[in-house]
């Protein structure tokens, strides 16, 4: 299906370039624009088989040889040729080397036909089309907003918002996503080994793990943002970039909550639904905000806009899923995390403007960290503490054990 489907895409495109359709933009951008689609839907085709398999290991080295390699080919080209042609084909090379390198690890034994279930796949499409339609409108906002932004103001004004947006999306997008995998899979082994019960506890002491991570990191970059600026982005996206993020990160943040928090409520219940329900919702509320409040904002509403869309999702789901839930998650370890946070953020934001970007980046980044790790360890939250005591006397007793045996 996933060939089939590639080789319908590049045909299409071979098709328009033989009837003469004329996209506006050079021959070889466009392949590499058709090209990239179809590696990234390549990609998230075999990142969710290894995910359904449990294949970790084979996960991680498709993650990781896929974003170095998109690091190093696609921001080097960038840097290097100055070419947004060059920029796209260093993402295809990224996509194709890590799909090889996982290749045997995810091959599927021959298939037939003949072996299909009309009832399960009726069942997998009424589970899983929610879904899709969700991520797609959560997609969609975004570029909505673009569009319009551009429209109004320039593309000059879109490419400020762009660029904040993609990048924020990108970042706490792969932390959701991150997150969602390394959590949902205790979930679903309890929801068989233990019951439904017990996996919902598990859900709602993974909401406190989610809040411990998420929180930090977006209070983080706004932090370090300052530093961040100078450092990481073009010097005629200055102000305007951070401008744009700190009206975004709010909405990230809420997303990345929704994603890896919440979703599992409405997968273990087979509700997905819910998702497409609030996705319209956040919508509906992105685009009430853009174009109702034209006359009071100016092109910060398409941020804010966003923004809360993406907040009332949260607090759609959020309600949602709390009443499903028999337990709640711990208000002490909520509690406490907001303490570390406040501790953080007043030993990190004395030190912006002070040092040289890379300098003032480094010193934040590493304060920040070893106060808030410091607090979470010290507070016990979601027994961090307890539990890594508890691996070091594991590996420890393994030591042991392994030198008993070795010895005489």
């Amino acid at each position: 299906l996933a060939a089939g489907m590639t080789i319908a895409l590049a045909g299409l495109l071979i098709a328009a370039f033989v009837v003469g359709i004329d996209f506006k933009l050079p021959a070889m951008l466009v392949a590499a624009s058709v090209a990239g689609g179809i590696c990234a839907g390549l990609f998230d085709y075999h990142g969710a088989i290894a995910r359904a398999r449990f294949l970790d290991a084979a996960y991680a080295r498709l993650i990781i040889v896929k974003n170095v390699l998109a690091l190093l080919l696609m921001v080097g080209g960038a840097w290097w040729m100055r070419d947004a042609t060059v920029v796209m084909f260093g993402g295809v090379i990224s996509v194709m080397a890590a799909l090889l390198a996982v290749r045997r690890q995810l091959a599927d034994r021959p298939l037939a036909w003949s072996a299909a279930r009309r009832d399960l796949a009726w069942n997998f499409a009424v589970y899983a089309l929610p879904l899709v339609g969700a991520n797609a409108i959560y997609s969609l906002i975004p570029l909505i907003n673009r569009t319009l932004l551009a429209d109004a103001h320039g593309f000059a004004e879109a490419g400020y918002f762009s660029l904040a947006a993609d990048m924020g999306l990108r970042l706490f997008g792969t932390l959701g996503a991150t997150l969602e995998i390394v959590l949902l899979r205790e979930v679903l082994r309890l929801d068989e080994t233990k019951g439904r019960r017990a996996a919902q506890k598990r859900i709602a002491a993974n909401l406190v793990i989610v809040l411990m991570v998420a929180l930090p990191v977006a209070l983080g970059l706004f932090l370090v943002l300052p530093a961040f600026e100078k450092l990481l982005v073009p010097a005629n996206f200055h102000g305007h970039f951070s401008a744009y993020m700190v009206q975004l990160l709010p909405g990230f943040l809420a997303l990345t909550i929704f994603v890896a928090g919440l979703y599992p409520v409405f997968l273990l219940g087979k509700r997905t639904g819910m998702a497409t329900l609030a996705a319209g919702f956040g919508l509906a509320v992105n685009l009430v905000l853009v174009f109702g409040a034209g006359e009071l904002l100016g092109p910060e509403r398409f941020a804010l806009g966003q923004t809360a869309g993406f907040v009332v999702v949260l607090a759609i789901t959020g309600w949602a899923a709390l009443r499903a839930l028999p337990v709640w998650p711990s208000g002490r370890d909520i509690g406490l995390i907001l303490v570390a946070l406040a501790a953080m953020a007043a030993c990190v934001a004395p030190l912006s403007g002070r040092f040289p970007p890379v300098f003032e980046l480094l010193l934040q980044g590493t304060v920040g960290a070893l106060v808030y790790c410091g607090l979470v360890l010290a507070f016990d939250i979601a027994r961090c503490r307890t539990l890594l005591k508890l691996w070091f006397l594991t590996r420890k007793m393994r030591r042991g054990a392994a030198v008993g045996t070795d010895g005489p």
